[in-house]
């Protein structure tokens, strides 16, 4: 078998970019789909629940382009390595947004045919998805603070960073606490 050269060799930036881009364009489809359920014939509670969900969407989304405008800092590349925890943390929302983005289709579905969505999430898999998100954000934790204590002369643009990283890990724990939420609760 011959071997043919690729064309555009990946490299680690080609991964960051392509991460926060299909990342970003994935919670976009997923807060369109929410737009779309049909509302007026839904419950007041379905019809809450949908707009909070919507709401969580965008918020994670923000946060995560916030925490993308760091990238390009050379003081801040440490943090943006393929074997860091916040690429584990970003591969693990990108998977997890396509795992919604199916139950997400059910709901609809569910409100359409106007059929109980009340079990379209199951708490244990959201408390499961929790528990794996918590370990990541430990992880990204214990990376930031050794970085802050390695090279202090970056110590505002990991301040920056850092708070745009938080910010990036509470829309996703808010998403999973609007997941979680009994329906009209």
């Amino acid at each position: 078998m011959k071997n043919v050269p690729v064309p555009y060799p990946s490299t680690e930036a080609d991964f960051w970019a392509g991460l926060f881009h299909e990342l970003t364009e994935r919670l976009e489809r997923l807060g369109e789909a929410l737009a779309a359920i049909p509302q007026e014939d839904a419950s007041a509670a379905s019809v809450v629940r949908v707009k909070s969900y919507a709401r969580a969407l965008d918020e994670l989304r923000a946060a995560l382009e916030h925490v993308h405008t760091h990238r390009a800092d050379p003081r801040l590349k440490p943090t943006f390595t393929l074997e860091g925890p916040l690429a584990g943390f970003l591969s693990r929302l990108y998977a997890w947004s396509d795992e919604i983005g199916t139950d997400f289709e059910r709901m609809a579905i569910a409100l359409r045919k106007k059929e109980p969505t009340s079990v379209v999430f199951s708490h244990r898999a959201v408390n499961r998805s929790y528990a794996h998100f918590s370990e990541l954000i430990l992880a990204i934790r214990r990376q930031s603070e050794l970085a802050s204590r390695s090279a202090p002369q970056d110590a505002a643009a990991r301040r920056a960073l850092d708070e745009h990283v938080e910010e990036l890990i509470w829309a996703t724990e808010w998403l999973h606490m609007a997941l979680a939420r009994p329906p009209g609760g």
